[in-house]
């Protein structure tokens, strides 16, 4: 079989490419996403099981909101590379299970849980991002844009029970009122995909779901309790501003 000469083969290839490099030249190739959602943690670990046996708290009880922001970058029409931080925190009340103080009333603290990943993720955009322009001096076109990736990055988080505890070392346990706190960064990976849906020449709305793999060593007022389970999955709504 022939080889096609390279002029020809780069004839074909620049007949067949969607857009042309004068439309490269003429894209938004950065932007920056704004989005709110949900954010549902896994507790999948020993430390969360032990703490639903002795408290009435499950990992459930921490669904709340989170947000966060992310800088794309384009590297081609197919591929970006984004940069973001997302915040979610949440406070928790619970109480012992099968105990009570002496007047009958349940003993009962506050917990928190505060989780704020830091990414670097990879997207690829299956059907690339923009059409050819339909006419000179035009911006390239928008359309729907569905996309999946995945990132690494670390997270930092903080971990705090603040209220009422038993005492059972004691003979009868007593009740005292103290504070225990953890945090530190943990290592994570995440996975990601989501659609973009054109508002307007550079306005794109985004829904997009996200499940982040990460877990911490318990250290400080929990040292050897082993290890919290900071995964979860996350879904949102938002904005892209292209630029």
């Amino acid at each position: 079989m022939r080889r096609l000469p390279w002029p020809l083969l780069l004839s074909v290839l620049a007949v067949s490419t969607p857009l042309s490099a004068q439309d490269v030249a003429h894209w938004p190739s950065q932007a920056l996403e704004f989005r709110g959602g949900g954010h549902f943690p896994e507790g999948d670990s020993d430390f969360w099981s032990e703490t639903e046996e002795v408290f009435t708290t499950d990992s459930a009880d921490f669904e709340d909101f989170v947000f966060g922001l992310t800088l794309l970058t384009a590297v081609n029409n197919y591929v970006e590379v984004g940069f973001g931080v997302d915040w979610y925190g949440e406070r928790v009340g619970s109480a012992y299970r099968g105990y009570e103080d002496s007047a009958g009333f349940p003993i009962v603290h506050d917990t928190t849980l505060e989780i704020m990943p830091m990414m670097v993720d990879l997207r690829i955009l299956p059907g690339g991002r923009h059409l050819a322009r339909r006419s000179p001096g035009s911006h390239p076109r928008g359309k729907p844009v569905a996309y999946l990736g995945g990132g690494i990055g670390a997270s930092y988080w903080s971990y705090e029970e603040v209220g009422d505890f038993i005492d059972f070392s004691l003979d009868p346990p007593e009740i005292f009122y103290d504070r225990f706190q953890d945090d530190g960064f943990a290592f994570a990976v995440q996975a990601l995909a989501g659609i973009e849906v054109p508002l307007g020449p550079t306005w794109n709305a985004l829904f997009e779901g996200r499940y982040t793999w990460s877990s911490a060593e318990l250290s400080g007022d929990f040292a050897g309790l082993g290890t919290l389970d900071l995964s979860g999955m996350a879904l949102y709504a938002g904005v892209a501003v292209r630029f």
